[in-house]
């Protein structure tokens, strides 16, 4: 796990160094928080990199080309020269599993990793990773997510997984299951989409910057950047009080 790859945020790769190459990286929190921009940010630094990437979102691919413009992202030219895919998840199987609440089918998997074999891709982000693990009874969510990761691990690619802010006990305990599993787990958050925040609240073999939120701002031709120094990161660390880990503690 000692080789790392920068995750495409300078202020955060410029602390750890970015994320390790072929493990998974979760970032959640609220609606608002930027966990889209986020992941884009991580499609970009392999355009940068030279290598191949696909982003699959429940955003429309017009809607996704027109958002990396808007931070200079070069996705369009990038799609044109086959070094990017963009995949819809209503296009991706059909129309009636587009919702993140309904589960992909198993086949799903299969198509994905057929994908990314043909086409030498070496990072993915699922934006959001909910129609893949958010299964039914909960009592199998465990051993269902254990599966999930490692068949991850199998093709070898760098994952970034979106997922949103728990809002019920089940959905907190899917988030824990996955904390668990992930290398490296961020958490996004903002106050009336302006006041915004990083935090890092695990990073396997990493003791020093946890859970400090830094705090960020979304700017245009930019993306994420580090806020100015004048910004208040106590007001975003005391609005948002960490999740509740119902006793389960990140290790």
């Amino acid at each position: 796990m000692n080789t790392k790859t920068r995750l495409g945020i300078p202020f955060f790769d410029d602390v750890f160094g970015g994320v390790y190459r072929g493990w998974q990286t979760l970032c959640h929190g609220r609606a608002g928080s930027g966990k889209s921009i986020f992941g884009m940010h991580f499609i970009n630094q392999a355009l940068v990199e030279g290598d191949r990437a696909l982003l699959l979102s429940e955003n429309r691919v017009a809607d996704t080309l027109k958002m990396s413009e808007r931070f200079g992202m070069p996705f369009a030219a990038a799609m044109a020269s086959d070094q990017l895919t963009l995949l819809e998840y209503g296009a991706f199987i059909t129309d009636k599993v587009a919702s993140s609440h309904i589960m992909l089918p198993p086949q799903a998997f299969d198509e994905l990793q057929d994908m990314i074999e043909l086409q030498s891709i070496r990072r993915v982000v699922l934006d959001t990773v909910l129609p893949w693990v958010a299964i039914q009874p909960v009592s199998h969510l465990e051993d269902h997510i254990y599966s999930f990761i490692h068949a991850l691990d199998r093709i070898g690619v760098t994952v970034l997984m979106t997922l949103p802010k728990p809002v019920s006990h089940d959905a907190l305990i899917l988030k824990n299951h996955l904390e668990d599993l992930c290398s490296v787990s961020i958490n996004l958050d903002h106050v009336n989409q302006s006041e915004r925040c990083l935090s890092v609240i695990k990073y396997i073999g990493q003791a020093n910057n946890l859970s400090r939120p830094i705090a960020c701002a979304i700017q245009d031709g930019h993306g994420f950047v580090r806020a100015s120094p004048d910004t208040s990161e106590l007001t975003l660390a005391s609005a948002s009080p960490p999740e509740n880990r119902s006793s389960r503690e990140v290790s």
